[in-house]
């Protein structure tokens, strides 16, 4: 049973990363049809280091907020989180029977990127650009995070959830004009989102 168990946790953990990845390659490949690169502020040399890793440490920081939002909403204690909760833990398990915190970071790196470069770098940067400005951001801002919440439709909640979640990343894009904080945050805060619910979920929990 525990190898029946490894085989399912490793066949679908390459699938999550084929999907999350393939969001990225997605947004790669459209917006190269359509002149517009979605790794916004991501150019990497010499010259832009500093400036790069300063933008992933504000992603870091800006981690804490949403961190801080989920353990409140959790306190809460309000029946519509709590079947987001229990939804959530049933769709991990679905994927990962016995989940391994590894594997759990490395999808939540997968969806922090791929996500993000299709919803922030493709869709938001891209519809901001085609409608200019100045309300071109923030339709874009909606437009994108709406499409957020519903791509990660499990009920009406968590779909609600989602889309204020987008709003929180599109900001930090429209805030920084880099990908790197979105991504960053994005990434950490599903890791710890998937730790914390599991852990206290008391039929699902990860492994070491």
């Amino acid at each position: 049973m525990a190898g029946l168990m490894s085989h399912t946790n490793h066949r679908n953990l390459a699938l999550a990363l084929v999907v999350e990845g393939g969001l990225g390659l997605v947004a790669f490949g459209i917006g190269w049809l359509l002149g517009h690169s979605p790794a916004i502020g991501m150019a990497w040399d010499r010259s832009t280091a500093d400036e790069q890793l300063r933008a992933i440490g504000l992603g870091v920081l800006a981690t804490l907020p949403v961190l801080v939002a989920l353990v409140g909403l959790d306190r809460l204690s309000v029946q519509p989180i709590e079947r987001v909760k229990d939804l959530a833990s049933q769709v991990i398990h679905l994927m990962f029977p016995r989940p391994r915190w590894w594997q759990l970071a490395l999808v939540a790196a997968a969806a922090g990127l791929g996500e993000e470069l299709l919803f922030r770098g493709l869709l938001q940067a891209g519809l901001s650009k085609f409608i200019g400005l100045p309300a071109g951001p923030w339709i874009a801002l909606l437009v994108a995070s709406l499409v957020f919440g519903a791509f990660h439709w499990l009920d009406t909640t968590y779909a609600l959830l989602a889309a204020v979640a987008g709003l929180y990343f599109g900001g930090l894009l429209l805030l920084t004009e880099s990908l790197w904080p979105p991504i960053v945050a994005h990434a950490l805060y599903d890791f710890f989102a998937l730790c914390y619910v599991l852990r206290t979920n008391k039929t699902v929990r990860y492994e070491v």
